[in-house]
């Protein structure tokens, strides 16, 4: 078992089921009663869904990745960290066009994102 893809892998199973339970509180329930036009509606809402899958995927991967203890999915795991790493970049940059250095409270995804991709970055080197 490679304990630090492991776990990235329980990591982003957690914040996939964050994402799910809790974004429907926050962001998707007001979002759906918005007055936005329902093409941009439904695209924003298929968007939402396309990172559920997203994240539950390549956390899945990575969870048989550690536990398995594949080395033959590096760079698998190598592509998988860095794309949690961008994500996290992505969050900060636009928490901060909006909301300057409040970006860390107003937008806290960052804070389970990035470990996933570390973890992921530190278990790589471990094979």
């Amino acid at each position: 078992m490679n304990i630090w893809i492991f776990s990235a892998g329980v990591l982003g199973l957690l914040t996939s089921l964050v994402h799910i339970f809790a974004g429907q509180i926050d962001p998707v329930r007001p979002f759906l009663k918005s007055e936005l036009d329902d093409i941009p509606k439904a695209t924003l809402l298929a968007c939402w869904h396309i990172v559920t899958v997203i994240l539950v995927t390549s956390s899945a991967i990575l969870t048989y990745a550690g536990w398995v203890n594949a080395n033959y999915l590096t760079t698998v795991v190598l592509g998988l960290s860095l794309t949690y790493v961008s994500f996290a970049a992505v969050f900060m940059c636009v928490g901060w066009y909006f909301f300057k250095h409040h970006t860390f409270i107003k937008l806290p995804q960052w804070v389970l994102l990035l470990p996933i991709g570390a973890l992921g970055f530190i278990g790589s080197g471990q094979y």
